[in-house]
């Protein structure tokens, strides 16, 4: 199966294409979509015959509109927006910049700003009409349930039933960490699960700029989870370029309950290692095997499993 590729702004229908010269101002010149992401929606650098340029994102979901509202600084500032025959088509003002490909030891202080600043903008959430992440992500649970053999289990595993974990880890204690991933990820505000989540968080949906600071890009979800939950989602990005991810949730959510987090850090890693190993796209599947080696890994030295 080859490598996804971002649809384009030119081959989406005429409405859209309408829609963005509108928001252009002028006639579409020159596009280049996206070399990251994984989501079939339009996400290209748009230039217009006068020069002009934008960051165009066209979905059939209206949460990246809503969402530039409260992001702030954060991410990409909102220049304008268009309904158009299904479609919601945000413009963005160009970020100067590039993503991030690899995490350096001068990134991480900064990186740890922009992650409490998120404390500070979205927790609790500043939108409504969301829907809990812990819930959404539930039909992706089961892996460790299903390798325990218990009954009801319902992912398919066989093909990574013969394959050893790389961290050692008995599958009975994920399939008992997974098993609460509801109630250690949702119940309440005790339990700081009103935050608004980004849900993707890894270096690809990060742009550096030129004097060093980092931009969150690719608010798409209209998801609540606790307001650690994105820290926890990122640290293994940060530790596959070498960096402790205890460290970087320390240094932003110190008072994260440590048994949820394992418990998120099971679920999470019992979806990576299933997908990663099915056929699909290269890059994809690298993504999956690099977030589920180090989140196993991670959880691993968290409960003192480490393999030597």
């Amino acid at each position: 199966m080859e490598d996804f590729q971002r649809p384009r702004v030119t081959d989406a229908p005429r409405a859209v294409r309408n829609a963005v010269v509108r928001l252009l101002g002028e006639p579409l010149a020159d596009e280049q979509p996206a070399d990251s992401g994984f989501t079939p929606s339009i996400a290209s650098l748009v230039t217009g015959a006068g020069g002009k340029r934008l960051f165009i994102k066209a979905t059939r979901d209206e949460a990246g509109v809503v969402l530039a509202g409260v992001t702030g600084s954060l991410g990409p500032r909102l220049v304008g927006s268009a309904s158009a025959d299904g479609w919601w088509v945000a413009a963005y003002e160009v970020v100067e910049g590039d993503p991030v490909t690899r995490w350096a030891a001068a990134d991480l202080p900064e990186l740890v700003t922009v992650l409490r600043r998120t404390r500070e903008l979205l927790d609790p959430s500043p939108v409504t009409g969301t829907t809990p992440y812990a819930e959404a992500f539930v039909p992706r649970l089961g892996t460790w349930a299903a390798l325990n053999r218990e009954p009801g289990a319902r992912q398919c595993v066989e093909h990574v039933r013969d394959i050893a974990l790389p961290v050692d880890l008995p599958i009975g204690l994920l399939a008992d960490l997974e098993s609460r991933w509801l109630p250690a990820l949702s119940g309440g505000r005790a339990r700081h699960d009103a935050a608004l989540h980004h849900g993707d968080l890894r270096r690809d949906n990060f742009l550096r700029r030129p004097d060093g600071r980092l931009v969150i890009v690719d608010w798409t979800h209209l998801w609540t989870a606790p307001g650690w939950m994105d820290v926890v989602r990122l640290a293994p990005d940060v530790a596959a370029c070498g960096h402790d991810p205890e460290q970087l949730l320390l240094s932003c959510w110190p008072d994260a309950p440590p048994d949820a987090v394992n418990v998120a850090l099971a679920g999470l890693a019992g979806r990576a290692w299933r997908e990663w190993h099915l056929p699909g796209p290269r890059r994809l599947r690298d993504m999956q095997r690099e977030q589920g080696l180090q989140t196993l890994r991670w959880l691993a030295t968290r409960l003192g499993h480490v393999r030597v």
